[in-house]
């Protein structure tokens, strides 16, 4: 997305690119303005270490000033085509000459628009800013003032920086930001596998809620009896498998698996947290994908989300897929489906990345 338009190289790490316009007018003579454009071009870095992603200015290759000078020439009645613009102060003068019969006149015209309209895409930044900044600020102010509730029983931390704050209870967002590591929330409900939090006076936001750490009087209450005699609901805290979800999306599966071809289903990213994790015994795998398919079918299963099965893709070095029916996740966890006869019906691509774990 970036190609083409900075001078920086490697840009397969960078996403959500932005730009802004610095325009400067200069009348140099009555029938000469000067015009300065600069770009100031900035994308987010994803860093191999979630909480060290942050956004990165890049340097202009000049494309976006020459356009922009371009638009400004036409709308001043001059000759369309390439201008040229010297690298070190981007700056271009429009003589008189080069402007059509009666252009002269509307050049404070075109000058007062060009700036109005650039003003309106500035405004609507900082406008995005100050809510963001807003938002931080109270998050601050409730950590620094000591403004948690008096009951802490509904506090609830978040476990790994980089898990997103939804406007909604939807996988796919939108964002309203990304919570950092031991942040705290009021919970306002637990629903359908989301948290509803409290972020400020009159503003909520909706969590995952098995990303968050939750006082035992909050957790939901399992959907059905079984659920807590299976060996897929252990009563002791998980242990820390070295993986954690990066992004969520529902999509099409275009996968060869003949049981989800061409269905929709929930797609989870598992990002290994570092060396270690990627190298990590194949075990850890298929009990990090066993873990998803389990809080996900919980979080579908009482959710409006219509898909047939959940995919848990592992990033890293050594990758791997693992994707299961929704109807035989829902099977194992209410205990009528075996643990290994479950497996045996789930996609593990490849199977060398899972299939070491001994089963009971």
């Amino acid at each position: 997305m970036l190609d083409g338009f900075v001078t920086s190289t490697g840009l397969d790490r960078y996403d959500h690119p932005y730009y802004q316009y610095r325009v400067h007018l200069r009348s140099v003579d009555a029938n000469t303005t000067l015009v300065s454009v600069e770009a100031k071009i900035s994308a987010l870095y994803a860093n191999e270490d979630p909480a060290k992603s942050e956004y990165q200015t890049l340097p202009s290759n000049g494309r976006l000033e020459t356009d922009l000078q371009d638009r400004l020439q036409q709308a001043l009645g001059g000759t369309p085509g390439p201008v040229a613009v010297p690298a070190k102060d981007k700056e271009k003068s429009l003589p008189a000459e080069q402007l059509q019969p009666g252009a002269r006149a509307s050049t404070s015209r075109a000058e007062t628009n060009a700036q109005a309209e650039l003003d309106a895409i500035l405004a609507e930044r900082q406008s995005i800013r100050e809510k963001t900044a807003s938002l931080q600020a109270q998050l601050d102010q409730m950590k620094a003032s000591g403004r948690v509730p008096a009951n802490r029983s509904k506090v609830g931390s978040v476990k790994r920086s980089g898990v997103g704050v939804m406007s909604r209870q939807n996988f796919g967002g939108p964002v309203i930001f990304r919570a950092q590591a031991e942040d705290e929330f009021e919970i306002i409900e637990l629903a359908s596998g989301w948290a509803q939090v409290r972020l400020g006076p009159d503003s909520t936001g909706y969590i995952q809620a098995d990303e968050l750490t939750l006082p035992s009087g909050l957790r939901e209450t399992p959907p059905s009896a079984p659920v807590e005699k299976s060996s897929a609901q252990p009563a002791a805290p998980q242990a820390d498998l070295g993986f954690s979800v990066s992004r969520e999306d529902v999509t099409v599966f275009s996968g060869d698996w003949a049981r989800l071809k061409g269905k929709k289903v929930l797609f989870v990213y598992a990002q290994p947290r570092g060396l270690l994790s990627d190298m990590g015994a194949e075990d850890a795998k298929l009990g990090y994908a066993k873990r998803i398919f389990q809080s996900r079918y919980r979080t579908v299963s009482q959710s409006k989300v219509d898909v047939e099965g959940v995919v848990v893709v592992f990033l890293g070095s050594r990758g791997g897929v693992a994707a299961a029916a929704l109807s035989d996740i829902g099977q194992w966890i209410e205990g009528r489906l075996a643990e290994e006869a479950f497996v045996n019906r789930c996609s593990l691509d490849p199977p060398t990345e899972f299939r070491s774990m001994r089963l009971n």
